[in-house]
């Protein structure tokens, strides 16, 4: 199946789904990731868009809204696995994260994340998008 076709077939489910996801699939786009506003979409032909409000005309993502968006991709719908991002050869683990994309507040420090299956509350890294390295630029 083709990513098109795969992610047409994504959006039919999440258009079942009995989350968030059903509300913002009968677009043409798969929603990835709902920011409690803006939605970042998936389209079938691979393009990454946020939508702002209902009345408004979506737009592209910018890299790294991409980045962040095809990561939560990947993670909400596994047959989606091969569009994140792949860590360059010259990228160095995130520092603010350790590598694990994700971040917690505690007495008001910021920690990594370290609760593996989930149940503990976290942030999406904002150093690198969520996706556990930087590139030096």
């Amino acid at each position: 199946m083709t990513n098109a076709g795969l992610i047409r077939r994504l959006i039919d489910e999440a258009a079942q789904a009995s989350d968030w996801r059903s509300s913002y699939a009968d677009s043409g786009r798969l929603p990835v990731f709902n920011l409690w506003g803006p939605v970042m979409y998936l389209t079938p032909a691979g393009e990454v868009v946020i939508d702002h409000e209902e009345d408004s005309q979506a737009r592209l993502a910018d890299p790294a809204e991409r980045d962040f968006a095809l990561a939560r991709a990947a993670e909400r719908y596994p047959e989606l696995a091969h569009l994140k991002p792949s860590k360059p050869l010259a990228a160095a683990t995130c520092n603010l994260c350790s590598g694990r994309g994700r971040i917690t507040l505690s007495q008001g420090k910021i920690l990594p994340w370290k609760d593996g299956n989930g149940s503990k509350p976290f942030l999406y890294c904002p150093k690198c998008n969520s996706l556990g390295w930087t590139v030096a630029t």
